[in-house]
């Protein structure tokens, strides 16, 4: 038997919401003549997501009373708990990888009582001074394309030893799932894996993916179940040699 991980990210994913889209969009950020540029170029490919948090994060400084308003209506996605639970029970270490904002993270986490080993995300949040910090996780010097990189946790797992089950739903998780071993996928995210035909599990609830791995949870342990992925790395992701 072989030791399993699992990798989810946060907004759309763990989460019913975008917890991002819920600020910058209640913040107004959006309108912002920086961040409708910065928006025009990400979504024409031009730059990645670390130009748009450049771009659109510094502007929720001086304004932490409003995102714990705006973050006091967000949900976790149905199942989620019952998920996390499950790994629990199972010594599976969770890892919620993010190229979102710590401060939201942490904070919704912590409300719901949601315990995971590990979380990584942008380092964008506030002092207990009540300042603004504003940070990105990516220290790759070869690659700036995204905030967090994704692909480089994911990685760095694997060349640990371990089996990867990575649950995602949006652009970022198409460079950090295609080091996985299994893909969880939905919405853009699924659109890209099968556009490009790559093997994956849908899914719209938390409920869906244990109904897979309560049935098949053997295989997974021993590396033989479905849809595991070949030698699938994004030609985008660049590492240092």
């Amino acid at each position: 038997m072989q030791k399993i991980a699992v990798v989810t990210d946060f907004d759309g994913t763990l989460m019913e919401q975008d917890v991002g889209d819920v600020l910058m969009e209640g913040l107004d950020v959006l309108d912002e003549p920086q961040v409708i540029e910065a928006s025009r170029l990400f979504r024409e490919k031009k730059v990645g997501s670390l130009a748009w948090i450049e771009a659109a994060y510094p502007m929720l400084a001086d304004r932490q009373e409003q995102v714990d308003k705006l973050i006091e209506s967000v949900h976790l996605r149905d199942g989620a708990r019952e998920f996390i639970d499950f790994c629990q029970q199972k010594d599976v270490p969770v890892t919620v990888l993010s190229d979102g904002m710590l401060y939201y993270i942490e904070q919704i986490l912590g409300r719901h009582q949601v315990k995971v080993d590990r979380i990584i995300g942008n380092p964008i949040t506030y002092l207990e001074e009540g300042q603004f910090q504003f940070g990105v996780q990516n220290t790759n010097p070869v690659c700036k394309w995204c905030g967090c990189c994704k692909a480089s946790v994911v990685k760095q797992l694997k060349e640990e030893g371990w089996l990867v089950i990575y649950i995602g739903d949006g652009s970022s998780d198409y460079y950090g799932s295609g080091f996985a071993d299994w893909i969880f996928a939905r919405a853009s995210l699924a659109r890209y894996l099968k556009e490009e035909g790559t093997v994956y599990y849908p899914f719209e609830t938390f409920h869906d993916i244990l109904n897979i791995l309560r049935t098949d949870w053997d295989s997974f342990l021993s590396g033989t179940a479905n849809s595991r992925l070949q030698g699938r790395f994004p030609a985008a992701c660049k590492f240092p040699d």
